[in-house]
């Protein structure tokens, strides 16, 4: 496919600052100590349930952690699938040793790493929202669709239903690792403070997928299935709550899938120049700006660029 010419040029900008153009001591740096602050922000929500009160502890408390479980599936997993987490001066055994975290962090997370995300998400890059060729968004839902789905998060456990590894085959091997993690931390926890602490971390599932729906909707809903072009069937979003709501700057996703080996804290300044090189007449169609064009685009109705202005800027 031919692509407009800024795009070309947004892609070659990604190219600049690969991961494998990054000091590796400091790209390593970063990640590591990002992933020992969000342990340590699940170990501060667990300590928590000793002296906040229940009524405010499960509530607050299952937000809390279902953000950072979150956070554990963007900087990790994600980053793992795009082998970049953590580098080694060998390409293969950097590759390898990406795989191998992120399945470790997948069973704790019920997670199906290999086939999903090691296998799964190159081709969601390469072929975005096409219902044939996409494993994992083949088909994004928005508006009614999504609060449907939804709806499974009243439930506690509900974000079993909406697991995206329930496709595959079941590992009990892993399904049993992960199990046994998470029973001997709530029966630590019930120990320690209360069955409060079980309670936070089921519920905190559920937060978790309701941010996944609500992060893929931001990402490729809205229409943006009908784009001819699979590099402009994303957006780039920001509004009052994403630095929580979507972590590591997943958020800065136009960018991201223009040049996914962009590691995530280098994303605001791929951003940038990405913006610069975009003609400003398509700012507002891949770029959401604020909470309202936030809703708009979860109910599915965001605008994709007309025709006319297309031919205009492409021809």
């Amino acid at each position: 496919m031919k692509h407009p010419e800024w795009l070309r040029q947004a892609i070659a900008a990604g190219r600049e600052l690969h991961y494998t153009r990054q000091p590796r001591i400091r790209h390593n740096a970063i990640n590591l100590m990002s992933l020992a602050a969000l342990i340590c922000g699940c170990g501060l929500v667990g300590a928590a349930s000793e002296s906040v009160p229940v009524w405010l502890y499960v509530p607050v408390g299952s937000v809390l952690l279902g953000c950072m479980l979150f956070g554990l599936f963007i900087l990790v997993i994600h980053e793992c699938s795009h082998e970049m987490f953590v580098l080694l001066a060998d390409p293969g055994r950097s590759r390898a040793l990406n795989h191998r975290i992120g399945w470790l962090v997948g069973v704790m997370l019920f997670t199906d790493y290999e086939n999903h995300w090691e296998k799964g998400h190159l081709p969601h890059h390469l072929h975005p929202t096409d219902p044939d060729r996409d494993p994992q968004n083949p088909d994004p839902l928005d508006g009614r669709r999504l609060l449907a789905r939804m709806r499974w998060l009243l439930l506690p456990g509900g974000a079993l239903a909406l697991n995206p590894s329930r496709r595959y085959p079941v590992s009990l091997p892993r399904l049993g690792a992960g199990l046994a993690i998470w029973v001997g931390l709530g029966a630590l926890g019930v120990k320690l403070a209360g069955f409060q602490v079980p309670v936070v971390m089921v519920l905190s599932f559920n937060v978790t997928a309701l941010l996944n729906l609500i992060k893929i909707a931001q990402e490729h809903g809205s229409g943006l299935s009908r784009e001819a072009d699979p590099y402009l069937r994303t957006r780039t979003y920001f509004h009052a709550t994403s630095i929580l709501t979507s972590p590591f700057n997943i958020n800065y996703h136009f960018e991201h899938h223009a040049s996914f080996g962009v590691p995530w804290y280098a994303l605001p300044t791929f951003h940038r120049r990405v913006l610069e090189l975009m003609p400003s007449e398509l700012h507002a169609y891949y770029v959401t700006r604020g909470f309202r064009a936030f809703c708009a685009q979860l109910a599915g109705r965001r605008p994709l660029p007309p025709a006319e202005l297309r031919s205009r800027l492409e021809g």
